[in-house]
């Protein structure tokens, strides 16, 4: 009978792609846990899923938060406080962050799916 290892070690594979942010991510099981680090003035996002779950939170930072529903273009915008805030972004809802401070702000993500896949649709709110 094989056993159990009494705890798992998961690597964050890192992704500089895009300038003024780092993204890293893995995969646990059926969630994707994501860590991304923006630059002060450096906007994120701009897209919307059809079917992935997120929900995510400010670490460290002053971030503006901008959110549209693609379908019936309601809009919202927020200011996320670090560690007092979490946002939950259904389908349909397009969002971007923009690190607004002084200092590097970092998010923390968690999904159903990877934030960037064939499930991703570039839609710009900020």
């Amino acid at each position: 009978m094989k056993t159990q290892p009494i705890v798992q070690l998961f690597r964050f594979e890192e992704s500089t792609r895009k300038p003024g942010r780092v993204l890293s991510s893995v995969r646990i099981g059926d969630v994707y846990m994501s860590r991304l680090t923006i630059e002060p003035g450096i906007t994120t996002g701009n897209y919307f899923h059809k079917k992935t779950k997120v929900m995510f939170y400010v670490e460290r930072g002053d971030v503006l938060a901008s959110f549209e529903h693609v379908k019936t273009g309601e809009k919202k915008k927020l200011v996320i406080v670090p560690d007092k805030h979490v946002i939950h972004v259904p389908p349909f809802v397009a969002h971007a962050t923009k690190n607004v401070g002084k200092r590097k702000a970092v998010l923390v993500f968690f999904s159903n799916k990877a934030l960037r896949s064939e499930d991703c649709f570039d839609h710009r709110v900020l």
